[in-house]
């Protein structure tokens, strides 16, 4: 068994609708999606990645864990060398982005969060298992946004600004003009909340920019097929992530 102490992102990742899945078919046809949606991941993962490495960028790939109807994705950061924060910040975002919309595509709708920080992961031949305080932030988080979507939890939040801040200075240029240029990777966002206590305002992975004029409908389509599949509770996650997509269209943050 290896034990080791990492610092990256953590992303939570939940299925809707999975818990009230009544066959075992519904459940296997579940993992076999997922799984294909991990390769396609992998696969848009290893061209980011030769990108990065192309300006000097070496990182670690990605682990995940999965479980039920969650994902665990681990984004470490290099141990040695430049900080790489910020690339680690939106080769995670990409990573999420890719597998949100190919998600949708699929009919699976994921609702999560993104933490930053030191954790704790542990494989052996029968077990991966993954602790810390990112993980237990991002899996709180996640479950207080009424749609289908990934938000920033605060602390990450936090450490983004301040690296786009540092970013800014080297650039000489004012830092909210630093935050827009970043907006087709995190845009902010009025995040509606499941217990009707008014929004949570704070910056969430920009999944519309990845989505192409020929494939809105479907995309679209695709949102409304999963509206008919649940009951009057549960209608609105998808009618505020077709608001979250019209937003980005209006603003143009495709």
């Amino acid at each position: 068994m290896s034990i080791e102490t990492k610092t990256g992102v953590i992303v939570f990742l939940d299925a809707l609708g999975v818990s009230n899945f009544d066959t075992i078919d519904q459940f296997r046809h579940y993992i076999e999606e997922v799984e294909t949606l991990k390769t396609e991941a992998e696969y848009v993962w290893n061209k980011w990645k030769k990108s990065f490495e192309d300006d000097g960028v070496i990182l670690p790939d990605p682990e995940l864990v999965f479980f039920q109807d969650s994902l665990i994705i681990c984004f470490p950061e290099p141990e040695k060398g430049a900080n790489r924060t910020l690339h680690n910040f939106f080769a995670a975002q990409n990573w999420v982005m890719q597998f949100i919309v190919q998600a949708i595509g699929r009919h699976i709708y994921f609702r999560g969060a993104m933490a930053h920080g030191e954790f704790i992961f542990s494989e052996s031949e029968r077990s991966i298992a993954v602790l810390g305080k990112p993980v237990i932030e991002a899996c709180k988080f996640e479950k207080c946004g009424n749609w289908i979507g990934v938000i920033q939890t605060p602390d990450f939040q936090k450490k983004y600004l301040e690296v786009l801040a540092r970013h800014a200075k080297n650039l000489n240029e004012p830092v909210e003009q630093t935050i827009r240029s970043h907006n087709r990777f995190f845009v902010r966002y009025n995040v509606p909340l499941k217990n009707d206590d008014g929004p949570f305002n704070c910056f969430v992975v920009n999944w519309p920019t990845l989505v192409k004029t020929e494939q809105k409908d479907a995309i679209l389509i695709a949102l409304a097929k999963g509206m008919e599949q649940v009951d009057s509770h549960n209608l609105l996650k998808y009618v505020h992530t077709m608001n979250f997509f019209k937003f980005c269209e209006d603003n143009k943050f495709f």
